[in-house]
């Protein structure tokens, strides 16, 4: 729901249940955001890492045992930081993405499903801190599929 602060719902009685604390320090979006972009990129993401990490794998043990190591300590440097990049912006945008999409959901008097955006953000903020995405994955794809259900996308 975009608009100015007087015209949007906090989400406190209005389309929502909840108390917002995050109020207007992250953007309010709409039903039909791309939000959920964020929410969906960690899943295939993650299998890209555990195929990447296995061919990683097979490649260290050619180099090792045919090179002596050279090549893979410069891979391992590349791919290394290239992937803890990627890695600290999913990590900041997972639990900020799935807490302004719940909130557009809950505050959508329209939408059949009304997450609540704080248990929601907080669950996605665990599940990336403590569990470095294990738990993130099948939380996204639970996330999709109920946002799915209620507004048709993704």
């Amino acid at each position: 729901m975009d608009g100015p602060p007087s015209t949007r719902n906090t989400g406190a009685g209005a389309g929502g249940d909840y108390d917002d604390p995050i109020g207007d320090l992250l953007p309010y979006a709409s039903v039909d955001s791309n939000w959920w972009y964020w929410i969906a990129a960690p899943i295939p993401l993650f299998v890209l890492s555990v195929v990447a990490g296995g061919l990683f794998f097979v490649g260290f043990l050619f180099d090792v045992f045919l090179t002596g190591g050279l090549l893979t300590a410069g891979a391992m440097v590349v791919f290394g930081g290239l992937a803890a990049l990627v890695g600290l912006v999913l990590s900041v945008m997972f639990p900020v993405a799935v807490y302004v999409d719940a909130r557009a959901l809950s505050d959508d008097p329209a939408s059949p499903w009304s997450p609540d955006p704080v248990l929601y953000g907080l669950v996605a903020l665990a599940g990336v801190v403590v569990t470095a995405f294990t738990v993130s994955v099948p939380f996204g794809i639970y996330y999709l599929y109920r946002r799915h259900e209620a507004v048709g996308t993704p």
